[in-house]
């Protein structure tokens, strides 16, 4: 079991470590970091997660049907119970409420999640990492923006916009972006029945194969060059994070009847540290920097008990 654990935690710290030292040497500008981020969002990631799903059979897609359901309630579930944590017991505006909600609700699951679950549950994993991807992109980083707008508009526009008009906006480019639109095209061709050339499968799968790597490598970067503090709202985020939301997401798949592998699956994509995208938006819209930055770091160094706490109770069931 030990040696199982290290397999899986070894890799990611070191790759981690990595980007961490590269940033306080300083060997990557904000521009390139940027671009990598870019990278990853708009080819690695978008491909792996068709690859993975597209390998899979319509009979295992729609047996995790209500693994889909019980990510969907636990996620959306924390993220508006953070919000209003958010507006009522640490005083944020509308926006700084949001930033907080998805510094916490948005889990690493699509950029970590082949790097620990592969190991354990092979390619097959693959259809849940896609699955908590989707609910992330379509629905909790649109009702960010949508409250982003409602508070202020980013730092470079001049007028603020009708919340109406900024729904439509958000759930456009939410659609548009390929670790969105992609993932759906694979669900709709397993579901359909129609094989993937094998040449484009190859093809997607090599560039795919960077995204954990690379992702990790920019997470390191960024809590180097980020300004890390330690307060009450950040240890109640990470504690939110790493702890509430993955019984959230293993009770309510209790509840569901989702059975083994599934239910252990949605654990350890819950159980992943927060993702970048709050630090992107805190960024953009200039608030609540520190703090998102702050609270990606503690979720990090959290990972290191949660996840053979949650392999323990894998094997313990």
């Amino acid at each position: 079991m030990f040696a199982e654990i290290l397999n899986i935690i070894f890799p990611i710290f070191f790759v981690l470590l990595l980007g961490y030292a590269a940033g306080r040497a300083n060997q990557f500008d904000n521009h390139q970091v940027a671009g990598i981020n870019e990278l990853v969002l708009k080819f690695a990631l978008p491909a792996s997660l068709f690859v993975g799903t597209v390998g899979v059979s319509r009979t295992e897609l729609l047996q995790e049907t209500p693994l889909l359901v019980a990510m969907l309630v636990s996620l959306v579930g924390v993220y508006i119970v953070v919000f209003l944590l958010g507006k009522l017991l640490f005083r944020h505006t509308v926006a700084g409420a949001a930033l907080q909600a998805i510094a916490v609700s948005f889990t690493a699951g699509p950029f970590f999640g082949p790097a620990v679950l592969s190991p354990i549950y092979g390619a097959s994993s693959a259809v849940a990492i896609s699955m908590i991807a989707l609910i992330l992109n379509i629905v909790i980083v649109p009702a960010t923006l949508v409250l982003l707008g409602i508070s202020q508009q980013p730092a470079e526009s001049g007028t603020k916009l009708p919340t109406g008009a900024r729904l439509g906006p958000s759930l456009v480019c939410a659609i548009k972006a390929p670790v969105v639109w992609l993932p759906l095209l694979a669900f709709a061709l397993v579901l359909a029945g129609v094989s993937v050339p094998a040449v484009l499968d190859s093809g997607l799968g090599l560039i795919g194969h960077a995204t954990s790597g690379v992702a990790l490598f920019v997470a390191g970067i960024t809590i180097a060059t980020s300004k890390i503090i330690l307060n009450l709202e950040v240890g109640v985020n990470a504690v939110l994070k790493m702890v509430v939301l993955p019984v959230f997401c293993f009770v309510f798949a209790a509840l569901l009847s989702v059975k083994a592998p599934f239910r252990y699956e949605g654990l350890l994509l819950t159980a992943l540290p927060s993702g970048p995208i709050g630090i992107l938006l805190a960024t953009r819209y200039k608030i609540y920097e520190a703090e998102a930055s702050s609270t990606v770091a503690m979720t990090m160094i959290l990972m290191v008990p949660t996840i053979p706490i949650a392999l323990f109770v894998m094997r313990g069931a």
